[in-house]
């Protein structure tokens, strides 16, 4: 019940910008879909709510145990969630550095997308160097992050607060992984219309899923390991936020090869895969030493 009610509400909501052929590509003139968009990023908590609430019938504390808001702003969570934002970073960063080490990106600011939309929408040359605008973009990054933390919590309440313990006691060693595939297939309505990639068909479907199934898995030890749902939150927080930088640094690209979510981002996640699973393993071997 709970994935059909997410996924028909995004099915909902963006169903209309389909039928119109709206693009996501187009920043200035789809505002009603991105508006759609940022809504449909609340329809997993939207679901998880309404799930808890009338079929499982929980109330005030337990319907914060039940969504994963009953040990939200922790010490542990904290810790936890600086972790989060600062390897969000370094998979955004990283996907960066790998494309422009395989020479599918260029750092040229003056030729950047975020430029030439200053240039559309004023008529004349930014007053400042590209370059020097984007890393006074860093000033506002506490802003950004809290702003977008709103809308990232409104899936995270979703997948890995309700959707993720459920699945734990289903299927513990498939759990981390399915839940990102879901979470991956949800987005299909989004990149129809060209969402990440600009591939408006089952391709762009299947490299969301993948995406999301390896980047699921990192969110989701975040979620089992600080027993928070704050860091997952600012894990996908950031990976939005840092994600923006790349259209005041670059001239445009391929984001199919380039991107924390395309190909390169995938080589990243697999990196942080094998190191986690590495150290969890050697924890483990540590623990049962001690023991």
């Amino acid at each position: 019940m709970f994935i059909a009610l997410a996924y028909g509400g995004a099915w909902a909501l963006l169903t209309p910008a389909l039928l119109s052929s709206a693009d996501l590509t187009d920043s200035v003139g789809s505002p009603g879909t991105y508006l759609a968009t940022v809504a449909m990023m609340f329809t997993p908590a939207a679901s998880a709510l309404l799930v808890a609430v009338v079929l499982e019938r929980h109330r005030g504390r337990s319907l914060l145990r039940g969504v994963g808001l009953d040990a939200f702003f922790t010490r542990r969570g904290w810790r936890f969630g600086v972790w989060a934002t600062a390897a969000s970073a370094a998979l955004v960063v990283g996907s960066w550095a790998l494309g422009l080490s395989f020479g599918w990106l260029e750092l040229d600011p003056e030729r950047s997308p975020l430029k030439t939309l200053m240039v559309q929408l004023t008529g004349e040359d930014p007053p400042l160097p590209m370059a020097a605008l984007a890393a006074l973009q860093l000033v506002n990054l506490p802003i950004g992050l809290a702003v977008t933390s709103i809308a990232a919590a409104g899936e995270e309440v979703g997948w890995r607060g309700w959707l993720l313990p459920r699945l734990v006691e289903l299927a513990p060693r498939w759990a981390l992984p399915l839940s990102g595939l879901i979470w991956g297939v949800w987005h299909t309505p989004a990149i129809l219309l060209g969402l990440n990639y600009d591939q408006r068909d089952l391709l762009g479907v299947c490299m969301m899923a993948v995406a999301c199934t390896g980047v699921g898995v990192l969110i989701g030890w975040l979620r089992l390991r600080s027993r928070s749902l704050l860091p997952c939150v600012l894990a996908h927080a950031g990976l939005n936020v840092f994600t923006t930088y790349q259209s005041a640094l670059f001239p445009p690209f391929d984001p199919r090869l380039v991107g924390p979510l395309s190909l390169t981002g995938w080589i990243v996640i697999a990196a942080m895969l094998v190191w986690l699973g590495v150290a969890s393993r050697r924890q483990r071997s540590a623990f049962g030493q001690r023991a």
